[in-house]
C-alpha cells in the first residue's frame, strides 16, 4: 500500500477535553494511527490553545520529543472593544455607516449566536440599504457556498453569520469582525475576531455585550448534542469546563483592564498590560466609593434563608414590592430598600464584579443563584465595623477623540495598572493587616 510519512491533525484543540470545543470524533484518530504498520510522523495545528490544552494535544496524540512552535497570539493590528449599547442594532448600523464613511467598501463580518438572529440582522441591514448576505446552518449548501464566494470575492460587503462561517476562510482584507452576541469562549471569540486584518492593516473587533447572551450560552451547553456519546462523568466534567471558560468570557466583558492583556494572559503569553489599541486603554477613569453598595448586597445574600438570583437580590436591596418579594417575605431582609437610588445597571455591574473577585458565587443551574463565597462574608464584616481604606474605581464615558479602531495613547496610561493586579488589592492584599474596600471598577 502507499506509505503514509506525515499525518497533520486541524483543529488539534478538538482533541482534548479540556479545549473548547472538544469532540470525541477526534480520539479516533488514535485508533487511525493504531492500525497503520508504521506510526507516521505527527503534525498537529491549532489557533486557540491554551498551555493546558497544548499539552492535553501532545499526551493524546503521544507525540514523541515534538517540536513545539508558537508563533504568538498578539495581532498589533487588531483594535479591541466591548460595548453595551441600548440599543444593539442602532449602534451596528451607526458603526457601518461610519466605517463606509471613512473606508469606502469596507469588508466586514458581523457575528450572532443564532440563525434566527442572522436572519433578523441580515434582513434589516439589507433594507438599510447596506451589501449584506448571510450564513448558517440551516441554508442549503448550494446558498451556502454562493454566499460565501459573494463575500470572499467582494460582490457583498457585509457577512451576516453564526460561527458556522469562517473555518477555511481566506480573505485578509476584512476591516471589521462585529460580535452580535457573546460568544460562549474566549477560544471562540479569538478566532472569530482574529479573521479580521489578516493583511496586517488596522481593523476592529467590537463585541456588543448583554446579560441574555449568557442565558443563550448556557442554554447551549445544556444541551450539547456533541457529547451525548460520551458517558457520565466525562459529560459532567465537559460541561463544568465549558462554564468556566463562559465565565471566563463574561469577565472580558466587564474587565476594564487592556482588553488585549487579558486576551493575551488567558492564553498563557505575557504582555506589558497596556497596549492603546483597545477601548479600555483610551478610556479615563474617575475614582468611586463602592463599599457601601457592596457589603448591602453581602450582607443581604447572607441574610436570605435561601439562595436567589440576580435580579431577585436586585428587587430587595431596591425595595421592590412585586408579588415575588411580598409572597417570599423578602421585604423583612435587613437590606430591603437599602440601595433604592441605586439603579439597576449599576447593580448588576457590581455584582458581576463581586463574582469577578470572587465573593460571590453563581451557580451552574437552569436557574443560577447567587451565593457568597468564604471570602464573602469576612469582607462584609469588614465594611460593617467601617474599614474602608481604599475608594473603587467607575469608568467615565469620556474617550480620546480618536474614531473607534484608531486606537490611542492616554499621557500615564500605562500607570493604570492591571485587572488582576487590583484584583489583590480587592482581597485585602494591601499589607499592614489593613482590611480594604473592593477596587470596583466600572464602566
Amino acid at each position: 500500500g502507499i506509505k503514509i510519512s506525515f499525518l497533520a491533525v486541524d483543529e488539534a484543540h478538538c482533541v482534548s477535553q479540556w479545549g473548547q470545543d472538544f469532540r470525541p470524533s477526534y480520539l479516533k484518530i488514535l485508533d487511525f494511527l493504531k492500525k497503520l504498520p508504521y506510526r507516521p510522523v505527527i503534525g498537529a495545528y491549532t489557533a486557540t490553545a491554551t498551555t493546558g490544552v497544548r499539552d492535553d494535544i501532545m499526551d493524546i496524540l503521544q507525540l514523541q520529543d515534538p517540536s513545539v512552535i508558537t508563533t504568538g497570539f498578539d495581532r498589533e493590528n487588531l483594535y479591541f472593544a466591548v460595548r453595551k449599547p441600548v440599543d444593539k442594532y442602532k449602534e451596528l448600523v451607526s458603526y457601518i455607516r461610519r466605517k463606509e464613511k471613512e473606508m469606502p467598501g469596507s469588508s466586514g463580518i458581523v457575528y450572532c449566536l443564532t440563525r434566527k438572529n442572522v436572519e433578523d440582522v441580515c434582513y434589516n441591514l439589507r433594507k438599510e440599504g447596506f451589501s449584506v448576505t448571510r450564513y448558517h446552518a440551516g441554508l442549503s449548501d448550494m446558498e451556502r457556498k454562493e454566499n460565501q464566494d459573494d463575500f470572499i470575492y467582494d460582490r457583498r460587503q457585509i457577512m451576516v453569520a453564526t460561527n458556522a462561517f469562517g473555518m477555511g476562510i481566506d480573505k485578509s482584507d476584512v476591516r471589521f469582525v462585529i460580535h452580535y452576541n457573546m460568544p460562549k469562549n474566549m477560544e471562540s471569540y479569538y478566532q472569530e475576531a482574529g479573521r479580521a486584518g489578516r493583511d496586517g492593516e488596522p481593523s476592529d473587533c467590537i463585541l456588543y455585550y448583554e446579560p441574555m447572551d449568557v442565558r443563550t450560552n448556557r442554554f447551549f451547553i445544556e444541551n450539547n448534542e456533541d457529547n451525548e456519546a460520551l458517558d457520565e462523568i466525562t459529560r459532567r466534567l465537559v460541561k463544568e469546563r465549558d462554564e468556566e471558560r463562559l465565565r471566563q468570557m463574561t469577565f472580558y466583558c466587564f474587565t476594564t483592564g487592556c482588553l488585549r492583556n487579558y486576551i493575551l494572559d488567558y492564553f498563557g503569553e505575557a504582555s506589558p498590560g497596556y497596549c492603546g489599541n483597545c477601548l479600555n486603554c483610551i478610556t479615563q477613569f474617575e475614582d468611586v466609593d463602592i463599599a457601601r453598595e457592596a457589603a448591602s448586597i453581602l450582607r443581604c445574600i447572607k441574610a436570605n434563608h435561601m439562595n436567589y438570583g440576580v435580579t431577585v437580590i436586585i428587587d430587595i436591596v431596591r425595595g421592590a414590592g412585586n408579588q415575588k418579594i411580598l409572597s417570599r417575605g423578602l421585604d423583612r431582609n435587613p437590606e430591603y430598600g437599602s440601595l433604592k437610588e441605586v439603579t439597576v445597571p449599576r447593580l448588576r455591574q457590581i455584582i458581576q464584579e463581586l463574582l469577578f473577585r470572587g465573593y460571590l458565587e453563581l451557580s451552574n443551574d437552569n436557574y443560577p443563584v447567587l451565593k457568597a463565597a468564604d471570602a464573602a462574608g469576612k469582607s462584609a464584616s469588614a465594611y460593617e465595623t467601617g474599614e474602608r481604606k481604599r475608594a473603587g474605581k467607575i469608568r467615565r464615558k469620556r474617550e480620546s477623540k480618536t474614531q473607534e479602531g484608531r486606537g490611542g495613547c492616554i499621557p500615564g496610561g500605562k500607570g493604570f495598572g492591571t485587572f488582576r493586579g487590583a484584583a489583590r488589592i480587592a482581597k485585602g492584599d494591601c499589607g499592614g493587616g489593613e482590611s480594604a474596600a473592593i477596587h470596583g471598577i466600572f464602566r
